[in-house]
């Protein structure tokens, strides 16, 4: 349980405060976005390209935020307007005050990356597992996470909160009944996986893949491996290294970590690899595993080669913390849909929902799945960002990619384009495209037919979940990351 002196003591020496002095005030939850602030919150105004939290530390109050981070000046004008009072790190505590409590830091971000940290410390789990790559992340985590809490009491983190606002908020979340964590690590530029796992301190790191995601923004494949190595790196002479012994570029990263290495995979070299793999389609794979200790025939629901490497990375972590390998195959059999979702479409079609996000690698794992299915194969594809000077070659592959195993293709925006023609000189002919994810739905019920599979996939920004909620039976959509 969280305490108005533990945010204080975080920021500021900690002999500036006697907690027998400070009124007792619980902080029930911590948010950067004031519609998800309940009674009790601390909020943190953040401010971005587009958005100034302190805009909405009014409405965060009307929620019930009881404590706010916020920039000093920002919060002087805050104060005067509202009646609130306004205090710095050092000074005393009011003796009593209206509304949130206003606490002025020069950098909220900083501040709650600070009091993330300084929280983490606080508590010594065993396992503490950091997970990073161009894909598979938020995938990997929930395969790591359902085998770990089959074990040991697991903290995890949410939806994609992977980011240097957000992963703080899962460290703050942490207590002594929590004996292992699970923190996804992403990255907007170097340096930014080493601030996450300065925060989160794991001692098992895992590296999903390198791959061009953020391309545009990092400038080279090279900086982007650099950047997802620092997880490794990070981590102690005491911990292990779990990297994906498919990715030559993950492999590499042995020689710059002290841990000990874990390579899993399909290659002949990994330590836990899968083996006899025999695809079901949308129902799932099957295959076998073999590892230290372990030869046994498993069954993943979770449809896709690229889930089978997901889960190898799992039972790396496990035998790693020693789960017995009972309790890891019953965790495996009640894991079903990861990244990938399946909804019955209207006029009976399936629906993939992969609408969270895409890269090369991810599309390529899509139309793989998607090639598994008999029927009639619709493939609904948007624009991939950040993918800087190769974004048109990138996108034409992609297009050959769907030529190979889709029936219909609608590429949608305009880098769409390129998909569309790199589909047509590979010799698809039924190929469509659409400027936006409006245009497209009209494109899309037009096209399909009773019994099609439509995998629907492309980049956040394309909002392609529009579609997929047009086309599920119950009208909703529940992209995940």
């Amino acid at each position: 349980m969280l305490q108005l002196i533990d945010i204080l003591q975080a920021l500021a020496a900690p002999s500036d405060y006697d907690a027998a002095l400070v009124p007792t005030l619980r902080i029930n939850d911590v948010a950067i976005d004031s519609r998800l602030v309940v009674p009790g919150s601390l909020f943190v105004a953040l401010v971005g390209e587009t958005v100034d939290g302190h805009d909405y530390v009014a409405a965060a109050a009307t929620a019930g935020a009881v404590v706010a981070l916020v920039d000093p000046r920002k919060g002087a004008d805050l104060a005067q307007q509202q009646g609130w009072a306004l205090m710095v790190p050092g000074q005393a505590v009011p003796n009593q005050w209206q509304g949130p409590l206003l606490i002025g830091v020069p950098d909220p971000l900083a501040a709650l990356q600070q009091f993330a940290a300084w929280h983490r410390r606080r508590f010594t789990p065993a396992w503490v597992v950091g997970i990073t790559g161009s894909v598979g992340k938020t995938s990997t985590k929930e395969v790591v996470a359902a085998l770990l809490s089959a074990h040991l009491p697991t903290l995890k983190s949410p939806r994609s909160y992977n980011s240097e606002s957000t992963l703080p908020l899962v460290a703050l979340q942490m207590d002594a009944m929590h004996q292992a964590a699970v923190f996804e690590m992403g990255m907007y530029t170097t340096g930014e996986i080493a601030l996450l796992a300065q925060i989160a301190q794991p001692n098992i790191g895992v590296v999903t893949a390198v791959g061009p995601s953020h391309l545009e923004r990092m400038g080279s494949i090279e900086a982007i491996a650099a950047a997802k190595a620092e997880l490794i790196q990070a981590l102690p002479a005491t911990g292990v290294a779990i990297l994906n012994a498919d990715d030559e570029r993950v492999v590499a990263m042995a020689a710059l970590t002290p841990a000990r290495v874990v390579r899993y995979g399909l290659h002949a070299d990994a330590d836990v690899r899968a083996v006899e793999i025999v695809p079901q389609g949308l129902a799932g794979t099957q295959f076998r595993v073999v590892a230290p200790g372990i030869d046994d025939v498993v069954y993943l629901q979770a449809p896709g080669l690229h889930q089978v490497r997901n889960l190898l990375a799992g039972i790396a972590v496990g035998i790693t913390i020693g789960i017995p390998w009972a309790t890891m195959r019953t965790a495996i059999n009640n894991i079903t849909q990861l990244r990938f979702v399946l909804y019955p479409g209207i006029h009976d079609t399936q629906v993939i929902d992969d609408a969270y996000n895409a890269a090369p690698t991810s599309m390529r794992a899509a139309l793989e799945l998607l090639g598994t299915v008999q029927s009639r194969r619709v493939a609904v594809l948007g624009d991939m960002r950040e993918l800087g000077h190769i974004e048109e070659s990138a996108h034409s592959e992609v297009g050959q990619w769907v030529a190979d195993v889709a029936d219909v293709l609608i590429a949608v925006g305009t880098r769409g384009r390129w998909i569309a023609d790199g589909a047509r000189q590979a010799g698809m002919t039924v190929v469509y495209t659409a400027p936006d994810a409006q245009a497209a739905i009209a494109v899309v019920r037009a096209q399909i037919q009773p019994g099609d599979c439509v995998l629907i996939k492309g980049s956040r920004a394309m909002a392609m979940e529009q579609i997929v909620a047009d086309l599920r039976a119950d009208g909703a959509s529940e992209s995940k990351g």
